[in-house]
């Protein structure tokens, strides 16, 4: 009965909120086709002017409409630098002039560092953090954490070098933690290099090297009889992005298609890897939005030859199916769906604390999920997880999304609560395995 429950709520979350009101519009149609003769900004305490004047669809000498207003609203949310935008016009000597008018969060801080995990716990710790380094969107974090697992980070992200959107991200992670799923105690060095870029306005496409180094203090948990195992990866990515804003999402596509070749330069481990990931964010109203996520992976080779079983991957928790304990099923491939209805009961709006700026909203949330892992086409089936429930979520600057979830599954017992950051759909491809 209880399964059964659970496989019926994808249906009555379609039935329940498809008929939600159409999405509010403001009537600007007076300004629209008119010519835009200057562009203001107004806020700009640190960030430098041309790091928002790049990224306008609204030019100076073209019709001022509404198509390039929202990609304007989109792309300057994209920045994460501002807590809030505004745009509006206004005529002067016969011509329109464009207002942006911005928020800054803060340029430089020293910050609390939280992360929470269903294999770990909670660790704590601090650093420093810029989200507008030097005043030109480059982010910057450099944090410490202690608790449930020992974690050293440096994270570099220049968005726009070159081109149309050509960056880079730079990571480096030092982790010292049990790894509950695999059972035995791990020491990592990570270190990640993508470059990356636009192709048209929804387009995108990466190249990425990264290298992990895994030492075990047990055997047969890795590749080579010293129990370290050293890994260099090559990735390629090809993904769509038509979100209507990076934070919180209410409508749009994501999509990405990526190839992985572990084990360059005759380092350990020796597979192929393909990485299918598909979002939908469908409004449902103003404040409504129903998100359809779906993630497969495939990799060749065999567990303990090719593959480590550090490289598996384990299913089960708040970070892929809530409901059961993480690591419920174990494979070197799998599959992950999950139905979520959302309800922005507060909108992320701009909050000052002792001068700082930054934007907060909740969410109310009702969700299916349902995936499995497994290493050979006849688990597939028999290692199927379903689960389901509902939750509440802050929206909070920095962080994305701290996500209070209570799950129910198929065991015992048969509510689980979890406690995660940021959004399910990217933590199903960083979490623990």
């Amino acid at each position: 009965m209880r399964k059964m429950l659970i496989k019926a709520l994808p249906a009555a979350l379609f039935l329940i909120f498809a008929s939600s009101a159409a999405l509010a519009q403001t009537d600007d149609s007076h300004v629209y086709g008119q010519i835009v003769t200057d562009i203001r900004f107004i806020g700009l305490e640190h960030t430098k002017p041309y790091i928002v004047e790049r990224e306008l669809a609204t030019k100076v000498g073209e019709p001022f409409t509404k198509e390039n207003e929202q990609k304007d609203y989109e792309r300057l949310d994209r920045l994460q630098i501002f807590s809030e935008v505004k745009i509006y016009t206004a005529l002067e000597d016969g011509g329109l002039v464009v207002f942006v008018e911005v928020k800054e969060t803060f340029a430089y801080l020293p910050v609390v560092s939280l992360a929470i995990s269903d294999a770990t716990g909670l660790s704590i710790g601090g650093g420093f953090k810029s989200v507008n380094l030097l005043g030109q969107a480059i982010y910057f974090s450099g944090v410490a954490r202690f608790g449930g697992e020992l974690t050293v980070e440096l994270d570099l992200r220049d968005p726009w070098v070159m081109g149309n959107h050509i960056g880079y991200v730079a990571e480096y992670y030092h982790r010292n933690r049990d790894n509950v799923i695999h059972g035995f105690h791990e020491t990592a060095n990570e270190a990640y290099l993508l470059g990356k870029g636009y192709v048209g306005e929804n387009g995108r496409v990466g190249a990425q090297m990264f290298y992990q180094g895994i030492q075990s203090d047990r055997d047969g948990k890795t590749l080579t009889p010293d129990n370290i195992d050293h890994v260099i990866y090559g990735r390629f990515i090809v993904a769509y992005d038509s979100r209507d804003f990076y934070s919180n999402p209410h409508e749009g596509w994501w999509s990405s298609v990526e190839i992985v070749k572990s084990g360059l330069f005759g380092t350990d481990s020796d597979f192929w890897q393909g990485n299918f990931d598909l979002r939908r964010f469908q409004p449902l109203g103003r404040d409504h939005t129903l998100g359809l996520f779906s993630l497969y992976t495939a990799t060749s080779g065999n567990v303990g030859d090719e593959v480590a079983h550090w490289q598996t991957y384990g299913i089960g928790g708040s970070n892929s199916i809530r409901g059961y304990d993480v690591g419920t099923k174990i494979g070197k491939n799998q599959f992950i769906s999950t139905i979520e209805y959302r309800w922005n009961f507060m909108q992320p709006r701009p909050f000052s604390f002792f001068g700082v700026t930054a934007s907060m909203g909740m969410q109310l949330a009702f969700f299916t999920d349902f995936g499995s892992a497994w290493n050979t086409s006849e688990e597939f089936k028999p290692n199927m997880l379903w689960g389901g429930g509902a939750g509440f979520r802050l929206i909070v600057p920095y962080v994305g999304l701290i996500r209070c979830d209570f799950g129910f599954g198929d065991n015992d017992p048969w509510m689980i609560f979890h406690l995660a950051t940021g959004e399910k759909a990217e933590r199903q491809r960083e979490r623990v395995r």
